[in-house]
């Protein structure tokens, strides 16, 4: 009897998330429409540009779809496996497969031109002021020019012994480009040559050993006017000056997924899975434990809400003033792991299994 009963009687030993927590307000999140895509993965998330959302499968199929209706304007077949997914500025697509190349797509789905890179690409192309800019395992990263995909320039620093594996996004603006660096960095370079603007420390590695030691910036760099932030693996999490790279705040946050900003706030999932909003001065406004154990995805703000996925297909949005949950939808069961994208007053989510779709949050 005890052995049946041991389940029951001592648990399983793994931890379980708790109850969801209540709706509360009037909001609700809604589908408003699914298309189906393809599997994909880690790095694979939609992006939005003139109207349409972008979106990839790891098994090579690209697709442009109609925003407000959810058709297919095209699909595009590269018979190739994807590592991640399209970086567009709403002219040219690119995409990074398996095999050490990078694909660039016109607005009508045509192949434009293929280019090499030294190893895979670690995250979803760049695309923007007349580069594709791509960052690889090597910790290179390779801009090439937009229309022609000759390569213009190359930046190089030393890995540290050991690095996530995980996808790391950039940030262009104003001539610059921001990334997150293994070893706890963020650098900016200029447009033009790949120079250093200027290059400073989110973090410090620190521990006995290579894994604890291991502080890489991770996902988003997001800029908002003079002001970026992000956050650091095993690390901490702050904003700086866009132009010089001074600190202007950080605070003893660590995270795997990267903020998302506007004037405002800046929101971040934490390592404990614990939704945080800070002021743009740094102050914090709320926290949300409600949802540990539950695999979540990075978060984005909007105008109304603070939205992310989790590893069971569920959408959860929150409010923005004091971060109750105010809504919540389920997809098609299988995980989503990138981040909400916001797509001309909707929000798109791309899950694992398959599915892009498109959310409304009615107030």
């Amino acid at each position: 009897m005890l052995a049946v009963a041991g389940c029951s009687l001592f648990g399983s030993g793994k931890p379980q998330p708790a109850e969801l927590p209540a709706i509360t307000g009037a909001s609700a999140l809604t589908v408003a429409w699914r298309q189906r895509i393809g599997p994909a993965g880690l790095g694979f998330e939609p992006a939005y540009a003139q109207g349409s959302l972008w979106a990839a499968s790891s098994k090579g199929r690209v697709f442009r779809v109609d925003v407000e209706s959810g058709k297919l304007a095209w699909e595009v077949d590269l018979d190739k496996p994807l590592l991640s997914g399209v970086g567009t500025d709403g002219e040219v697509a690119v995409v990074a497969t398996r095999d050490g190349n990078i694909v660039a797509l016109g607005g009508d789905g045509k192949t434009r031109w293929t280019a090499p890179i030294d190893s895979e690409a670690v995250a979803v192309p760049l695309v923007g002021e007349g580069l594709v800019v791509v960052r690889t395992s090597s910790n290179r990263i390779f801009a090439f020019d937009a229309a022609s995909g000759n390569r213009r320039w190359m930046f190089q620093r030393q890995n540290p012994p050991l690095v996530l594996r995980q996808t790391q996004s950039m940030t262009i603006d104003a001539g610059v480009v921001y990334a997150g660096m293994p070893g706890g960095r963020v650098v900016a370079l200029s447009v033009e040559s790949g120079a250093v603007r200027w290059e400073t420390a989110v973090s410090q590695p620190r521990g006995s050993n290579e894994i604890e030691r291991i502080a890489d910036v991770v996902g988003d760099v997001p800029v908002v006017g003079s002001r970026l932030c992000a956050a650091s693996y095993q690390g901490r999490f702050g904003c700086f000056d866009a132009g010089t790279g001074r600190p202007a705040w950080i605070r003893d946050v660590a995270s795997a997924t990267g903020p998302s900003m506007d004037s405002r706030l800046v929101v971040l999932v934490d390592d404990k899975e614990s939704v945080h909003a800070f002021t743009s001065a740094g102050a914090s406004v709320w926290r949300n434990q409600q949802y540990a154990l539950r695999g979540l995805a990075a978060a984005l703000l909007t105008d109304d809400a603070v939205l992310f996925g989790d590893a069971a297909g569920r959408v959860h949005a929150l409010g923005r003033e004091d971060g109750s949950t105010i809504g919540r939808v389920t997809t098609d069961g299988s995980a989503i792991l990138g981040r909400p994208v916001a797509a001309g007053g909707m929000v798109a989510v791309q899950t694992s299994s398959g599915s892009l779709y498109a959310l409304r949050l009615a107030r």
